[in-house]
């Protein structure tokens, strides 16, 4: 009788948190998407703060996440500059503060009055597109007008125009001709 109690026992304990993950798993099941996807934050101006775009996202009830396929993030820093960010996927979280852009990400500063863009290639990069902050700590390929920077991780303060590499650091300048 001793042994049928442990045994039952037993075989509660281990069925329990099976059933308890496979609950939670069919919970992470999302409750709607959107092909081509386009959203626009107003700042308090009510001109464009930063635009989103996708291809699709999917949104996750259970914790207000969404998942991104071919992520385009633009986040403008005044009328005439803005920060145009692209991905392979991303998720959106923490009620649309954080974004996750993961893969291969490219990062251009567009100025009307820049003849070219400042260029950026990195990988899995977290925006926070309200703070106009980002930071990554993969490899980073920095390339404008004047040479090229590689650095590995980087934080930018996107209105301050500040980027910040974090280490192993190294540059080539080409001298501008006048």
């Amino acid at each position: 009788m001793i042994a049928l109690a442990a045994l039952s026992w037993w075989l509660q304990r281990s069925v329990e948190p099976a059933s308890q993950q496979a609950f939670e798993q069919m919970q992470h099941e999302p409750d709607y998407y959107m092909d081509e996807f386009e959203s626009t934050a107003l700042n308090l101006e009510g001109k464009p703060a930063h635009k989103l775009y996708a291809d699709s996202l999917k949104h996750y009830a259970n914790d207000d996440s969404a998942t991104l396929e071919r992520p385009h993030l633009v986040v403008f820093r005044s009328e005439d500059e803005f920060w145009d960010i692209r991905a392979e996927s991303g998720q959106i979280l923490n009620g649309g503060e954080t974004v996750l852009l993961q893969g291969e990400v490219i990062i251009l500063r567009i100025t009307a009055t820049d003849t070219e863009a400042l260029q950026i290639y990195t990988a899995d990069l977290t925006v926070h597109p309200y703070a106009k902050y980002m930071e990554t700590a993969a490899a980073v390929n920095i390339k404008d007008g004047r040479g090229r920077t590689t650095a590995i991780g980087m934080s930018a303060d996107l209105s301050q125009r500040r980027v910040a590499l974090l280490s192993a650091v190294r540059g080539t300048y080409e001298p501008q001709s006048h």
